[in-house]
């Protein structure tokens, strides 16, 4: 059988726990910067008494968090402002000012134009 000669799989290692210190020190730090050169990250981990393989798996998983936290918001900010638009748009419709659905649109290559801009062409030049 292909898979008799297979080694056994290897445990899982149990959760690391950070403490409220370490954890502190390290959003503080991935506030100012996202990404630590591995010098940074070895000075880091001595600091905090962590490895520097704990160091990096939190930053992965940090900047992990905070794209998705970003992306989310960013998100929020396209609906809202979807629902902005659209409340415009339907005061705008209720004022007449903007045309329905199957309304024909202005077109502005075939509209006049206003007086005053009549008045600027034709004015003589002296």
């Amino acid at each position: 059988h292909p898979y008799q000669n297979r080694t056994p799989p290897k445990r899982k290692k149990p959760r690391t726990s950070f403490t409220r210190l370490q954890i502190a020190e390290l959003e503080k730090r991935f506030h100012k910067q996202k990404y630590l050169a591995s010098a940074e990250r070895a000075a880091l981990a001595k600091s905090l008494k962590m490895t520097d393989a704990q160091v990096k798996t939190w930053f992965q998983n940090r900047r992990t968090k905070w794209r998705r936290q970003t992306a989310e918001e960013r998100e929020a900010e396209r609906q809202a402002a979807n629902r902005l638009m659209m409340s415009l748009q339907a005061e705008a419709l209720g004022k007449g000012l903007y045309p329905g659905p199957g309304e024909p649109r202005p077109n502005p290559l075939t509209q006049p134009w206003p007086p005053s801009q009549y008045q600027t062409i034709a004015s003589p030049i002296c």
